[in-house]
């Protein structure tokens, strides 16, 4: 999975500016002049006219920033003066420290990592001491609980994207209370690659399985299937999953009522969750990349008309004659 620069901040500038539809573009020079002309006043600065305001803004001492963070909902403008280098250091979401849909997976991927460094460290000293039918027991668990690992990574990648896809979908404002409602909505079903799934085609029309190879699909689910063995059943294959197609996918792994894994079938899943989640990932991408310029637009018309309004209720055709 190759990492991405930061798609959370954008200089306002002409560029920028030519993403949004016909509908929003004049409220927004509007609403981006007005926070320019404001912080000019502030500091005694003579303001630039709005119609050159916009044309060559690297160049420009003051310039603005846009914040749009699709994981955490966080968005505001910022104003910067100096060079380029002191934007070119936004690297991430000072609200909730992601950077890109590449950065967060590897962020995942990074407790693994770790794990696997600190196991490799024992199992060097182990081999010395073991022959390999004794090193085989003593690596169970080690395996086991790396397993357990690349199926959370899988669960937490898959709910992150889906609450990211239905803010940006649904052109809505990111709180907790949305939040907790879809938690309480979905429940562990990320954790099933099935029933994810179908949240993700109600939702979002979205078919997972339709983007990824049969192969990958029967390993994601005997990830999650071998992983509910090992937390609930200690590690013990019982009728119910000797049933199931994951049962027979294994075969190799199998010894009486145990499943035996080693650093090669891990790598061999980590394959495969990686896989979905770079998939995953660019989808998103391409969704953000569509969906961003109206929700920054419906984010900021939606704020002032409730600003205006000062919590009385107020129409939307009312607010544009309003503005006219």
């Amino acid at each position: 999975m190759k990492t991405s620069t930061t798609d959370i901040y954008d200089i306002v500038d002409e560029t920028y500016m030519e993403n949004f539809n016909p509908f929003h573009i004049n409220f927004m020079r509007e609403f981006y002049y007005s926070i320019y002309n404001s912080f000019c006043k502030s500091h005694n600065i003579k303001p630039l006219p709005q119609d050159t305001f916009f044309n060559n803004m690297r160049r420009h001492n003051v310039k603005l920033v846009q914040v749009c963070c699709p994981y955490c909902g966080n968005m505001n403008v910022m104003v910067s003066k100096g060079n380029l280098k002191t934007i070119e250091l936004m690297n991430y979401c000072t609200n909730c420290g992601k950077r890109s849909t590449s950065e967060n997976a590897f962020f995942q991927l990074s407790r693994l990592v770790r794990i696997q460094h600190f196991h490799a460290a024992g199992l060097k000293s182990v081999k010395a001491k073991y022959d390999e039918d004794k090193l085989r027991i003593v690596t169970y668990d080690i395996y086991q609980l790396e397993l357990i690992e690349i199926a959370s990574i899988l669960e937490v990648m898959l709910r992150d994207f889906f609450i990211s896809f239905v803010y940006i979908n649904y052109q809505t404002q990111k709180n907790s209370y949305i939040n907790n409602i879809i938690n309480k909505s979905t429940g562990n079903d990320f954790m099933n690659i099935e029933k994810a799934n179908n949240h993700y085609k109600k939702a979002l029309d979205i078919n997972l399985r339709s983007i990824i190879s049969d192969d990958s699909w029967n390993n994601l689910l005997d990830i999650v299937n071998m992983r509910n063995t090992i937390v609930h059943n200690n590690g013990l294959m019982d009728e119910k999953f000797k049933k199931s197609p994951t049962y027979s996918r294994i075969q190799k792994l199998v010894s009486g009522d145990l499943i035996f894994l080693n650093q090669d079938n891990i790598n061999h899943y980590l394959k495969y969750v990686t896989e979905i989640v770079s998939t995953i990932a660019v989808l998103f991408n391409e969704k953000y990349s569509i969906c961003k310029y109206s929700l920054i637009a419906n984010y900021y018309f939606n704020k002032q008309i409730e600003e205006k309004s000062k919590g009385d209720w107020i129409s939307i055709i009312d607010a544009i004659r309003n503005k006219n």
